[in-house]
């Protein structure tokens, strides 16, 4: 089964890197597609960017441009929304998504798709996923990302409960709206609960993973999910929450981790090794774990039978025979 999963593992790599830059253009391609459809099937309060062709012509730009230009279109996309609901909206989204940028992206510039994905991510109901891969693939301050995209999908479901309330458009409705988004997020509890949940689980799983543990990773993804699910659940008993929503996208957040995982990094422990060397200063002992690969098929080469000369086939020793005779009869 392993070796199986490992050669379909090689084939996807070796595809990659023949066609890499068209698959990343797909896969940038379905991931705007998907966002932007999100984002205006979620808010929807823009005739402009809800329209198909707006959201497939954005999504076309995505795919051919850098990673950047994906992310200010997808600021943009929200700003617009927020513009149609209300200016003032549309001027706080706008000094929020500053702020963000100002005091986290800029110096952690990768992480604003962690950002992005955990609101994408609830709408599907998987947002378990991101702090379980970031434990694996990046560090603590990945926390810090997931509270943050915690915090806009909790201050977008403020804006879309309120705009049901209240349309924005005079300086009472304004103030109504303004104070129905506060008096939200301030007495929402399960939202801070939720922040402190991913943020251990980002912990706990980087702490695990970095373990001198055989199948340490494995393991990471295993009490991070248990993790999630318990605590979840005790949270769910007041806030009346979907429990078997929470069962299920924790559990398929679990396979998505372990996938990432398996592509990311395979290691034979059965072929672990203890190395022991030194130098002028240091005496070091180094365990070293080979990465499970397989081994690339031997060309194997059939026999060839000779072909049988048939009545058209001229003898060479014949030629030689004639070619003798013709120069002992020329002297």
């Amino acid at each position: 089964m392993i070796l199986k999963l490992l050669e379909i593992k090689e084939h996807i790599k070796s595809i990659y890197e023949r066609f890499g830059i068209f698959i990343n253009m797909f896969l940038k391609f379905i991931i705007s597609l998907f966002v932007f459809y999100t984002i205006n099937n979620k808010l929807g309060f823009s005739n402009i960017t809800d329209n198909m062709i707006i959201i497939v012509g954005l999504s076309v730009i995505s795919a051919l441009t850098p990673n950047v230009v994906f992310l200010l279109l997808t600021v943009l996309v929200l700003l617009v929304n927020a513009y149609s609901l209300s200016i003032l909206l549309a001027a706080v989204m706008a000094v929020l998504f500053l702020l963000i940028y100002l005091l986290f992206i800029r110096y952690n510039t990768g992480q604003a798709y962690i950002i992005l994905a955990v609101p994408i991510l609830y709408t599907i109901n998987i947002p378990y996923v991101v702090p379980l891969l970031c434990g694996l693939f990046f560090g603590p301050v990945a926390a810090i990302a997931n509270v943050i995209g915690i915090l806009l999908y909790y201050f977008f479901s403020s804006i879309i409960a309120a705009s049901e309330v209240s349309d924005g458009t005079s300086i009472a409705n304004t103030v109504n709206f303004f104070n129905t988004i506060v008096d939200d997020l301030k007495d929402d509890k399960y939202m801070v609960v939720s922040m402190i949940i991913f943020s251990c689980v980002v912990l706990i799983t980087y702490i695990i993973r970095k373990q001198k543990l055989k199948h340490a990773s494995y393991i990471a993804i295993l009490i991070g999910t248990l993790i999630t699910i318990v605590t979840f659940l005790i949270a769910s008993v007041t806030a009346e929450r979907n429990v078997i929503g929470i069962v299920v996208g924790s559990l398929i957040s679990a396979l998505i981790a372990c996938i990432a995982q398996f592509f990311r990094m395979s290691l034979d422990y059965a072929g672990t090794k203890n190395i022991q060397f030194e130098d002028d200063e240091y005496y070091y002992y180094v365990k070293a774990v080979p990465k499970l690969t397989i081994a690339e098929p031997e060309k194997q080469v059939k026999t060839i039978h000779a072909q049988k000369p048939t009545g058209n086939t001229t003898d060479i020793s014949e030629i030689l025979a004639k070619s003798i005779s013709e120069d002992d009869f020329s002297e």
